[in-house]
């Protein structure tokens, strides 16, 4: 029932995001984005391995000091 109702949640924001950006309110569009990635990933859960969530990692600390690199 939690996932279904999550699922019923993401839709509804999904639709409320697309009315805030078609009137161009990107605030309240962006916050609508993050409720509705949080209410998606709530009804579709995602296990990550941990090999995987390592390489990850690694990737945005290598991202990082590129950035710094170019700064």
């Amino acid at each position: 029932m939690e996932r279904q109702t999550a699922s019923y949640i993401a839709d509804m924001l999904l639709e409320l995001r697309n009315l805030a950006k078609g009137q161009s309110m990107v605030t309240l569009q962006g916050l609508l984005e993050i409720s509705y990635y949080e209410a998606y990933h709530a009804a579709n859960p995602v296990e990550i391995p941990d090999d995987e969530l390592e390489r990850l990692q690694q990737m945005g600390a290598d991202a990082r000091k590129a950035l710094a690199a170019v700064a």
